[in-house]
């Protein structure tokens, strides 16, 4: 995780969390008061605002917003409505990072809920995939550049017509069927 909010930090949220907001489902209560009472478990919770790509991940509604009360989404396993799924599991495995998404109004501009947000690390991108976007950019630069060569050769040839000379506009014309001539090899080779 990029940023790390402590246990105290954590449970002082939740306190505040629950003092100020109903939630849609009293279960869903209770579980994020277990979470709050068990420091082992709290270690592991991260508040996210994206959670779509993490393993085992609790999202819960507060009666303000028009959110599906409780769902919970482990990895493999089809997405439950069941917060007493959510608990056992929670129990059992204690030592897995669970994540965190809650919705409640005002939750963008809420300082208490940002203090404790954490944002995870954005994983390297794979080399192979790098080296493609890589080609792909150079590509589109090489495009660009020779839609701007074109459009320069272009005028040359109109200018030609236009002043009515026809020796620049038969040298124009060359350089522009030689450059179009050329486009099935890569710029300066």
């Amino acid at each position: 995780m990029g940023t790390i909010v402590s246990v105290a930090e954590k449970k002082h949220f939740l306190r505040w969390f629950l003092a100020n907001y109903d939630l849609q489902s009293r279960e869903a209560e209770m579980l994020l008061r277990y979470m709050m009472t068990r420091e082992n478990v709290l270690q592991r919770v991260h508040f996210v605002d994206n959670f779509r790509h993490f393993s085992r991940v609790i999202v819960v509604s507060t009666t303000c917003v028009h959110v599906a009360p409780f769902r919970y989404y482990r990895r493999n396993k089809p997405v439950t409505t069941d917060v007493e799924q959510a608990f056992i599991d929670l129990y059992q495995h204690p030592d897995e990072d669970i994540y965190v998404g809650l919705f409640f109004k005002d939750r963008s501009t809420c300082p208490e809920f940002a203090a404790v947000l954490e944002e995870p690390v954005k994983p390297e991108m794979d080399p192979a995939v790098k080296e493609m976007l890589s080609l792909q950019a150079e590509w589109v630069i090489d495009q660009s550049l020779r839609a701007h060569m074109r459009k320069q050769l272009m005028k040359e040839v109109d200018d030609a017509l236009d002043s009515g000379d026809r020796t620049a506009f038969i040298t124009a014309s060359q350089r522009l069927i030689e450059f179009d001539r050329s486009e099935l090899t890569p710029l300066g080779i």
